[in-house]
């Protein structure tokens, strides 16, 4: 008995990894829209044009930024005890601009990311996380990203020092990383 149960199991466990089966009748698209393409490279994932409007497709791109300080700066970091926070927005131009929730600085805004380091840590490299499907359906063009570091835990520090943003498109952030330069305000 316990020989034909596992025999079933399996025999069904190997049906299912085979595609083998009835196809069910929900699973066609209710839009009218055609299905995906399927590749024929194996491995490689459908076209997103495919998948229905609600259903996310995560992607992630990760990049590395670098972060330097002048030699005030890294003194001013020590002296407060204070270390640095980089943060990741990811984000696009809307494709309606009259959609609600965008952010009056970014448009349509993706997710994002931050990290505190310390100011002896020089780079940091971030998942670049963002929803291709939502992408597709909402921004112009490719998804940027702006990283901005600055000065935490420490108001003195983050009174007196400033840092430069990196703002860039995702694919040239993946390929080229990214940078900030930290120094004294006046300097």
């Amino acid at each position: 008995m316990i020989h034909l149960r596992t025999l079933a199991l399996a025999a069904l466990t190997a049906a299912l990894i085979t595609g083998c089966g009835s196809k069910d009748k929900d699973t066609a698209p209710k839009t009218g829209a055609p299905a995906a393409a399927v590749s024929p490279a194996r491995g490689t994932a459908p076209a997103i044009s495919g998948a229905p409007a609600g259903e996310s497709k995560i992607v992630s791109l990760p990049f590395r930024v670098d972060v330097s300080l002048s030699e005030d700066a890294r003194k001013r970091l020590a002296e407060t005890n204070a270390d640095l926070g980089v943060s990741a927005d990811y984000y696009g131009a809307p494709k309606d601009t009259g959609m609600a929730g965008l952010d009056p600085d970014l448009g349509v805004w993706l997710g994002g990311e931050m990290v505190t380091i310390d100011p002896g840590q020089r780079s940091v490299t971030f998942k670049g996380q963002v929803d291709a499907a939502r992408v597709a359906r909402e921004v112009i063009g490719d998804a940027r990203v702006r990283v901005l570091v600055f000065p935490v835990r420490a108001f003195s520090a983050e009174a007196a020092i400033t840092c430069t943003e990196f703002d860039e498109y995702m694919s040239i952030a993946v390929e080229t990383g990214g940078t900030s330069h930290c120094t004294l305000k006046g300097e």
